[in-house]
């Protein structure tokens, strides 16, 4: 009776976490509307020439990255890699959408493109998830920044949300 009770109220704060991150990531509106802002510790500013290759890491994932400027457009192409506690933890990517802000000099998004949308796939630790594309540079974009969307279930389908977007 007792690990009954402790599995009720462990689905119960589950549960309540879940529910509790939904709310606060939409209050804060479409984090892929033009307009919106993006912290200056996120911005990668866009050099001339290149390729230039860096990294840029969340609790969730960490995309390795190279570009190049190749006015009017940036070739972009890399790897991404997930979060341990999401590969250790749940057995399917749902879902994965990667999309870069291009930004003016304040870090206001002046356009929003997507670079990739992975589909159903279940984790193997050996498989990387890459991307390569070019994309046709904003006017007045000065950096970028990446932005994603994304779902990890066990069991393939049914669980909880466990990425959010973020940027």
């Amino acid at each position: 009776m007792r690990s009954k009770k402790k599995g009720l109220m462990a689905s119960k704060l589950l549960t309540m976490f879940v529910l509790i991150n939904l709310c606060i990531a939409c209050a804060g509106g479409s984090s892929l509307s033009p307009g919106a802002w993006v912290a200056e510790e996120d911005r990668i500013r866009v050099a001339d020439g290149g390729p230039h290759k860096g990294s840029w890491k969340t609790r969730d994932l960490t995309i390795q990255y190279e570009y190049q400027e190749a006015s009017p457009s940036l070739q972009v192409k890399g790897v991404v890699k997930l979060a341990n506690y999401i590969t250790m933890g749940y057995s399917t990517l749902e879902y994965l959408h990667l999309y870069i802000h291009f930004l003016e000099s304040n870090g206001t998004v002046l356009a929003t493109k997507r670079i990739r949308a992975f589909g159903y796939q279940v984790f193997r630790l050996e498989r990387e998830i890459t991307f390569n594309d070019r994309l046709d540079l904003t006017q007045d974009s000065v950096a970028f920044a990446f932005i994603y969307s994304g779902k990890a279930t066990s069991g393939g389908g049914g669980g909880p949300s466990i990425m959010g977007s973020h940027s």
